[in-house]
C-alpha cells in the first residue's frame, strides 16, 4: 500500500476520522438550526444518454466513495453519531449486467454491511431516515426514502464535509501514492511510444494496458498529444496516424486506487524540435521542480501561482520570445497568453477536488484573482493536503492572435513565435503532499522527468 502502517489499520482509522467529521458537520448544522440524526450518503443513481437507453458511465458520488470503495449505483451508507457506519449495498437480480463486487477484508470489518435488491429496499434496511440529511445526486430518491427537500445536501453541513475533504488521512495519502505508482507504468509505456514515434491512439492503448485499466477506469480522459495538439489543454482526438513531424509530445494521464486519483503530466522533445523549444522544456523542468519543492504548510497557493507566472515570464524573456525586460513583461502581464491555467489544484477522490477555494468550514470562499480566473485553488497550504503543481508554457494561436495587432504587439518576437507554434506546449505536473515541515513529492520517485532515464525512477 505505501510506506505507512498496514492497509487494514489505515483504513479503520480513516473510517473513524470520516465519522468524526460527519459528527462535526451534524453539530455545526444543529447549531445553525438544522438538526439531523445522521447522514445518508448515496453512491448515486445511474443515468442514460438523452433519448437513449445507453447508460452514461457511472462514478460514485465522492462523499460516498470516501467511506467505501464499493462501486456501482444505488448503494447507501448511513452515518449516525456513536455508531459504526451501516451500508446497504444494492445487488440486483439482473441477467443483463453483473452486480458489484462484495466488500471484504478491512472494508467489511469497518462498516456494517447489509444487502438489498434495489435502492428503496436499501433505504428500508437503514430504518427511519426522516430526520437524516441526504448527500447524493438524486433528490427524488431522498424524498421517496422519507427525507424532506431541506435535508438534501444542506449548505451548512456540506461546507463542513467539503472543507475536511481537503485534509487527507493516511489511508487517502497511501491511495494517492499507489495511484502514482500505477500511473508510472503507463508513463513508462508512453515514453517508449514517444521514442518510437507511435500514434496517439497506440500510445493511449499502451498506457491503458500498462496500468491494467479500461478506458473508463482512468480518473480522467487521458491527454495524448503530438506537436501542435499539445497546446490544446484538454485535447482528446487521439489520432491514429504516426506523428508528422513528431518533434514534441505531451501526456497528461493518471490512475486510480481505492477511488483516489493521481494526475501526472510529462512533456518531451525530440532532437529535431526547435532548439528554443528544447531549451524552454529544460527551463520549465527546473521551474516545476522548484515550485514543487517550495510547497510547505502556511504557504499561499496564490503566491505559488504568481511565482509560476514570474518563472514563465523569465523564460520567455531570456529565450527571446518577448522583446522586453522581465519587469516590464510582468507589469504588462505578457506571459498570460502562454500560461492560461492555474498552477495546480487539490487532488483526491476527484481530480479537481472540492474545497480548493474554500477558506473555512463555514463555507466562505476566496475567488481567484481577476487576472488568473482559472486558478482552482486559493486556499492556503496546510499539512495533509495533496495538491498538483503543474506550470505550463503554450503557443496557442487563439490566445496570441489578439496581441498581434494590440498595443503590446511590439513586445513579441513574432517570427520566433511562428516558428514555435508547431511545437504546441509544455506542461509538467507532480502530485505533492503537504507535510508538517515541508512537502513530499508523490510523483517524482516513480515518474522521471524528461532528462532522467526510465530506469532511474522505476517503481
Amino acid at each position: 500500500m505505501g510506506p505507512s502502517e498496514s492497509p487494514q489499520s489505515a483504513y479503520r482509522e480513516h473510517v473513524s476520522s470520516v465519522c468524526t467529521v460527519v459528527e462535526e458537520a451534524l453539530q455545526v448544522s444543529a447549531d445553525a438550526g438544522h438538526a439531523f440524526d445522521g447522514v445518508v450518503f448515496h453512491s448515486g443513481t445511474a443515468a442514460s444518454y438523452h433519448a437513449d437507453d445507453l447508460g452514461v458511465p457511472f462514478r460514485s458520488t465522492p462523499h460516498f466513495a470516501r467511506l467505501t470503495p464499493l462501486g456501482g449505483p444505488g448503494h447507501l451508507v448511513l452515518c449516525r453519531p456513536g455508531r459504526k457506519p451501516l451500508i446497504a449495498w444494492v445487488n440486483p437480480t439482473d441477467h443483463w449486467e453483473e452486480g458489484p463486487e462484495p466488500l471484504d477484508g478491512a472494508y467489511a470489518e469497518s462498516i456494517d454491511v447489509r444487502e438489498a435488491p434495489d435502492p428503496l429496499a436499501a433505504g428500508i434496511l437503514l430504518g427511519d431516515l426522516s430526520r437524516c440529511a441526504y448527500v447524493g445526486n438524486d433528490p427524488d430518491l431522498a424524498q421517496r426514502l422519507g427525507m424532506p427537500a431541506a435535508a438534501v445536501e444542506p449548505r451548512v453541513l456540506m461546507a463542513v464535509l467539503d472543507w475536511h475533504r481537503g485534509f487527507k488521512t493516511t489511508w487517502e495519502i497511501d491511495c494517492i501514492r499507489e495511484a502514482n505508482r500505477i500511473a508510472a507504468a503507463g508513463h513508462r509505456a508512453a515514453r517508449a511510444g514517444f521514442e518510437r514515434r507511435l500514434s496517439e491512439r497506440r500510445i493511449h492503448a499502451d498506457y491503458l494496458e500498462a496500468i491494467g485499466a479500461l478506458d473508463g477506469e482512468t480518473p480522467y480522459p487521458n491527454i495524448i498529444a503530438w506537436d501542435d495538439r499539445s497546446a490544446i489543454l484538454h485535447y482528446q482526438r487521439k489520432r491514429t496516424s504516426r506523428p508528422d513531424p513528431g518533434r514534441s509530445f505531451l501526456i497528461d494521464a493518471g490512475a486510480s486506487c481505492g477511488g483516489y486519483a493521481s494526475d501526472v503530466t510529462r512533456s518531451y522533445a525530440s532532437p529535431s524540435a526547435h532548439p528554443v523549444f528544447v531549451e524552454a522544456l529544460d527551463r520549465m523542468e527546473d521551474l516545476q521542480r522548484d515550485l514543487a519543492q517550495s510547497v510547505e504548510p502556511g504557504g499561499s497557493f496564490v503566491a505559488l501561482h504568481a511565482r509560476a507566472v514570474a518563472g514563465v515570464t523569465a523564460i520567455l524573456c531570456d529565450l527571446g520570445v518577448l522583446r522586453v525586460g522581465h519587469s516590464e513583461a510582468l507589469e504588462r502581464k505578457l506571459a498570460l497568453p502562454f500560461l492560461p491555467h492555474g498552477v495546480g489544484h487539490h487532488l483526491g477522490l476527484q481530480v479537481h477536488d472540492v474545497g480548493g477555494q474554500q477558506v473555512d468550514r463555514a463555507g466562505r470562499m476566496r475567488p481567484p484573482p481577476d487576472e488568473h480566473p482559472y486558478l482552482r485553488t486559493t486556499r492556503d497550504l496546510a499539512p495533509r493536503q495533496v495538491v498538483t503543481v503543474e506550470p505550463g508554457l503554450y503557443f496557442v494561436p487563439q490566445l496570441l492572435a489578439p496581441h498581434r495587432s494590440g498595443p503590446d504587439r511590439g513586445c513579441f518576437e513574432w517570427s520566433l513565435v511562428d516558428d514555435l507554434l508547431p511545437c504546441g506546449g509544455i506542461r509538467i505536473e507532480d502530485d505533492v503532499r503537504v507535510t508538517e515541515s515541508g512537502s513530499e513529492n508523490l510523483t517524482r520517485p516513480v515518474v522521471p522527468g524528461h532528462r532522467e532515464s526510465l530506469g532511474g525512477a522505476a517503481a
